[in-house]
């Protein structure tokens, strides 16, 4: 089985595959081993039957020849073992001392196999120094066959026979015991077997189940709320897996909490961070335009009135604005929630590029679009979306460079786009993928939550930002609407 196959079976499935496969070996190994042991068990009674008979023939051949004195084979020998011969229902092969054939029961069909007319020379040494018979193992047609040699001795000590019994097993009826046992073991393993197998069943689920109840609790772990124990009466492998899985959960609820505690302590700082990120915001126009009508007031007080109005009315938005964030953060510590309303952009963006009309650090130049532009947008978000790009510009600049940042915007099919480019420094080819990040700056000073809000409150308006840049060169970012 391959392991991609193995990987898809389930652990119940191959537990109980391994135990059915382990009941049918063992089945197997019983069936061969019976099968060993009956073909033993049929040669050792075979053998056994053979030297009794041996045994009972060479008595009273020996006991013939010592009573009537004989010394060499005669007519009385002869008809001696023709009577032995019917009486065991066996066949000899009669030889003399020196090994010559004297007289053969065996059917003459059979002779040329079976009734050799010579005995060799080895075997004749054999048979004749050996006290006990001799008894090898002989093949004919297909069978195997016995043959026992034992001499005839005559009073004196002396040979006066050489007696060959050729022997073959019948083995019918120990084939039907072999057959009949086996098909009783047969009927006995498939009771066996499939009691076996609905042991395994059950068995391999009772595993699994188990497993199953760790798994639908680690299911249920989670970093917050409480999780209940799991609950296991034995003792077993299981049990210390589930003991050690409630100490799990106790170790995993106080890391909970540790980390509950962390993550709230994150959050104000996080939230301080931000807050003084957008109070900052509209205070440096704030700072600008008081520092512009000081210039005014000092060096053209006859533009004063004039130019005061439109003070006034810019003051009054950015204070607005900062009441608004503190009144939200007050109300649930978060930023405002955005309140989506159509907004002509190339109106709005006027509005911020106007705060910036005196900056020194660089000029700031907004290309009006000729036809009217209307976006979904947050009034104060939006403001704020290019406030951050236009600070963000200007901070790029280096020192030695006359800045210039340039607002655009265009209809492109069905989209409305703004562009704010710079001529400043550029972006690094590393930080590009984690300019919109929270806390990631370029600045030694800054608070790494500019972009990250640009990008975090166009989201909600479903607006989307990206950029072009070059170091050394400038950046470009595109901002794009749906009409």
């Amino acid at each position: 089985m391959s392991k991609s196959v193995r990987r898809n079976i389930s652990l119940g499935s191959r537990i109980y595959l391994s135990m059915i496969a382990l009941i049918i070996i063992s089945l197997l190994v019983t069936g061969i081993v019976t099968i060993i042991f009956f073909k033993d068990q049929n040669e050792n009674y075979h053998l056994g039957r053979l030297q009794r008979k041996e045994n009972s023939i060479m008595l009273a051949l020996n006991y013939y020849v010592t009573e009537r004195e004989i010394s060499e084979f005669n007519s009385k020998l002869d008809h001696k073992i023709d009577e032995l011969a019917d009486i065991h229902n066996l066949d000899f092969n009669i030889y003399n001392p020196q090994g010559t054939l004297l007289k053969s029961t065996v059917e003459e069909s059979l002779k040329p196999n079976l009734a050799e007319p010579e005995i060799n020379e080895e075997m004749l040494r054999r048979i004749l120094n050996d006290t006990v018979p001799v008894i090898e193992k002989s093949f004919h047609q297909n069978e195997n066959y016995l043959s026992t040699f034992f001499t005839v001795s005559s009073i004196q000590g002396a040979p006066v026979i050489i007696v060959h019994m050729p022997y073959f097993k019948d083995s019918r009826k120990n084939q039907e015991e072999l057959r009949s046992f086996l098909s009783t073991l047969a009927q006995v393993f498939i009771f066996l077997f499939i009691g076996a197998s609905i042991l395994a069943y059950f068995l391999s689920n009772y595993i699994t189940k188990s497993l199953s109840t760790i798994r639908e609790g680690l299911e249920r772990v989670k970093f917050k709320g409480s999780v209940k124990h799991l609950q296991w009466s034995g003792r077993d492998e299981i049990g210390a897996l589930v003991d050690q899985y409630n100490s799990m959960v106790d170790e995993l609820e106080r890391s909970a909490e540790l980390l509950a505690q962390s993550e709230r302590e994150s959050a104000w700082k996080e939230m301080a961070r931000q807050v003084a990120h957008e109070i900052k915001n509209p205070l440096t126009p704030m700072k600008l335009n008081v520092q512009h009508m000081m210039r005014t007031l000092r060096d053209n007080p006859e533009d004063l009135p004039e130019r005061f109005e439109k003070f006034a009315e810019i003051m009054g938005e950015q204070i607005d604005s900062l009441s608004r964030i503190a009144t939200e953060f007050s109300d649930f510590a978060k930023m405002p929630t955005p309140i989506l309303e159509e907004l002509d952009l190339s109106e709005e963006i006027e509005r911020v590029v106007e705060l910036y009309k005196n900056a020194v650090e660089a000029e700031v130049v907004f290309e009006k679009s000729e036809s009217d532009l209307i976006v979904l947008a947050d009034k104060k978000q939006l403001q704020r979306v290019f406030n951050n790009l236009i600070i963000n510009a200007i901070q790029s600049i280096p020192e030695g460079r006359s800045g210039k940042i340039v607002l655009t915007t265009v209809l492109k099919r069905d989209r409305v786009l703004a562009h704010v480019q710079d001529n400043g420094m550029g972006i690094p080819e590393s930080a590009q993928s984690k300019i919109f990040k929270p806390y990631f700056t370029t600045k030694s000073g800054g608070t790494g939550l500019g972009l990250a809000m640009v990008y975090q409150m166009l989201k909600e308006f479903g607006a989307s930002i990206e950029f072009q840049t070059e170091e050394g060169v400038g950046t470009k970012f595109t901002i794009a609407f749906s009409s």
